[in-house]
């Protein structure tokens, strides 16, 4: 657990941080997060993280200026007070106080909230390993490219793959894959690498973001394009990407054995080069 948390300007006990029993990112999910890796003491993609953030504050117009020299010091302030070498930096901005009802007011003050833990990643040249996953019906809303907190059907995909013993779910919406609960899906199919496009029915992920600009580096074949279920379970290789699992290969889909049930080369390469790319920048 953390010594320290960071809410609206001032650096509290984690065990005794608290927010307003008002306050909207409680009771209406008001509110917008990003989640960003720590590796090494290094912040990773963090103006990737940053672009997202205002997106998604300007999509639900939330009145917070972003200003990175700022969130920069209270990031490293509570990498050093909380010892976070490596993990992950937990951010949220929530709409601010007001009694409740469904319209919100003009000019509310925005909450503020920041804290890390530590978390080790799967990385190759480490103890580089593959997971398990099922498929399950997307059930969210429509505006998935807004990094909100409101969660819940992202939750009860990830229990079902809990309870199933699996790591991730990847959600199936009319027979075609859009993302996992908490990441972005890629096929590899005879040098072609596919995903899904960034639209609103997935969330534009950071570590998606950074390797398309590493995957033109390389021979590959890059298409941005819906697919199918069928074509899922019958790629070459399959990975996800997110930001606290960077580049984790998928080994089973519904215990189904993807490339005989072992991490492939392409998906071994590209891992190793997103590595690269985060610890020398």
């Amino acid at each position: 657990m953390p010594n320290f948390a960071y809410i609206n300007n001032k650096f509290v006990n984690f065990k005794s941080a608290k927010i307003h029993i008002e306050d909207r990112g409680l009771q209406f999910a008001d509110s917008v997060y990003e989640v960003i890796a720590v590796l090494d003491n290094n912040l990773i993609d963090l103006d990737f993280h940053l672009k997202r953030l205002k997106y998604s504050l300007r999509e639900l117009e939330i009145k917070f200026i972003i200003n990175k020299k700022n969130l920069t010091n209270i990031f490293l302030n509570l990498i050093k007070k909380n010892k976070t070498r490596n993990g992950i930096i937990y951010l949220q901005i929530t709409r601010g106080i007001q009694f409740r009802e469904h319209k919100y007011q003009k000019n509310l003050i925005p909450t503020l909230i920041v804290y890390t833990r530590n978390k080790s990643f799967n990385l190759p040249g480490k103890k580089f390993v593959g997971v398990n996953t099922i498929t399950y019906q997307d059930l969210r809303w429509k505006r998935r490219d807004i990094k909100t907190v409101n969660l819940l059907p992202n939750i009860i995909a990830a229990n079902m793959a809990k309870k199933k013993n699996a790591y991730e779910a990847i959600l199936i919406q009319n027979g075609k894959v859009t993302e996992g609960t908490s990441s972005n899906i890629w096929i590899i199919k005879r040098n072609n690498l596919i995903t899904h496009p960034a639209n609103s029915d997935i969330l534009k992920g950071v570590t998606r973001t950074s390797l398309l600009k590493i995957i033109k580096k390389t021979k590959l074949k890059l298409i941005e394009k819906q697919f199918t279920h069928k074509q899922l379970i019958n790629a070459d290789e399959v990975f996800l990407t997110s930001s606290g699992s960077f580049i984790t290969p998928i080994l089973k889909i519904d215990n189904k054995k993807i490339n005989n049930g072992k991490i492939g080369n392409i998906t071994l390469k590209l891992a190793e080069m997103y590595t690269e790319a985060c610890i020398n920048g």
